[in-house]
């Protein structure tokens, strides 16, 4: 049972916090009192420990004398002891440096986000590539290469763009290509696979064959990108004590491969300005319990988004590791509306 706690018992559980965060070693009430000169005894500080053990914020671990935080600390710790942390002005400059040497290249971009994140808070770095919630057409092309085959461009409304080769039953002249091109996209703009199958039975020849093919792209991106999730940083986290046994660093490779993770991660954040943390036994699934996770969403609209977070020890940075997963989130927010703002006419 938890209960207010006094000024002094918050700073000294935020010193814990800090102190063990930095040095991964549990924490005595002589050391708090020399390295941050706190006027008050021994004494004092071991009672104001004891409470905050019994409020179950800190706990011992084995038989050592000092204390380390439980998930419950770290919580309180984050709600009330962190304020709102930011990313350093001059911190902000160069990571928008570094953006801008990639310019609209989104994929360029994941890569570096997921490096800054990786870098800024000595974990996994997670991020996956924007998609759209519902992904719909936004516009294609046909482009005639010999008498029998064509090429398809279709730029999805995520700013995807997928290319196809068409073989055609008899020659095609890119007049006749073009004008059902003008066609189809005034009809078929904006829907989703399922109602582009649809209207693909209504017609016959070539234009069937094209909403045919439109609509297996789609739902092979669909299908794709429940799965698609890049990650960096996976050897500094595993230089961190939590996880220098083989079992677990064997469960984190099992843990980032495929998209399992991204599964159950994605649809705990309802925005993409909604930044969530979990800790440790906060997490909906039993294999994340050993972490901390702190992700959010980015995009360019509420319907095209994509994921960006960190994956590491509970005992994790978390002003850093905050600052910079929204400071990056809103950076890939901008890149994303100028690529949409940019991107092809309709």
């Amino acid at each position: 049972m938890t209960g207010e706690l006094s000024a002094r018992q918050r700073k000294i559980l935020k010193l814990i916090v800090q102190d063990y965060v930095r040095t991964g070693r549990a924490v005595g009430s002589k050391a708090l009192i020399d390295r941050y000169k706190l006027d008050v005894s021994p004494a004092t500080v071991r009672n104001d420990m004891g409470v905050l053990e019994e409020q179950t914020y800190l706990q011992h671990p084995h038989t050592s004398a000092g204390r380390v935080p439980t998930d419950s600390g770290y919580r309180y710790y984050v709600e009330h002891l962190l304020g709102n942390p930011r990313v350093p002005v001059s911190e902000q400059i160069r990571i928008r440096h570094q953006f801008s040497q990639v310019e609209m290249q989104v994929a360029a971009s994941m890569k570096l986000a997921a490096a800054v994140l990786a870098e800024a808070s000595g974990n996994i770095a997670l991020i996956s590539p924007p998609r759209s919630l519902r992904e719909t057409v936004r516009h294609f092309e046909l482009i005639s290469l010999r008498d029998r085959l064509m090429l398809l461009i279709l730029v999805t409304q995520s700013g995807t763009v997928h290319e196809a080769f068409l073989h055609l039953d008899e020659p095609v002249e890119q007049d006749t290509l073009s004008t059902t091109s003008r066609q189809l996209n005034d009809e078929i703009r904006d829907l989703p696979f399922p109602d582009i199958q649809r209207r693909s039975a209504q017609y016959s020849g070539l234009a069937a064959l094209v909403l045919e093919q439109i609509a297996a792209l789609m739902r092979r991106t669909e299908q794709e990108s429940t799965a698609e999730m890049h990650s960096e940083g996976l050897e500094r986290a595993l230089r961190q004590p939590e996880f220098s046994h083989g079992d677990v660093a064997q469960q984190l490779l099992e843990l980032l491969r495929g998209g399992a993770l991204l599964s159950v991660l994605l649809p705990q954040v309802r925005q993409k300005d909604d930044l969530r943390i979990f800790i440790g036994s906060e997490n909906v699934t039993d294999d994340l319990q050993s972490y901390g996770v702190i992700i959010a969403r980015y995009g360019a609209t509420n319907e095209v988004t994509g994921l960006l977070g960190i994956l590491g020890p509970t005992r994790m940075p978390y002003d850093r590791s905050i600052s910079t997963v929204r400071y990056v989130s809103q950076v890939l927010s901008d890149l994303l509306r100028h690529v949409h703002t940019d991107g092809p006419e309709h």
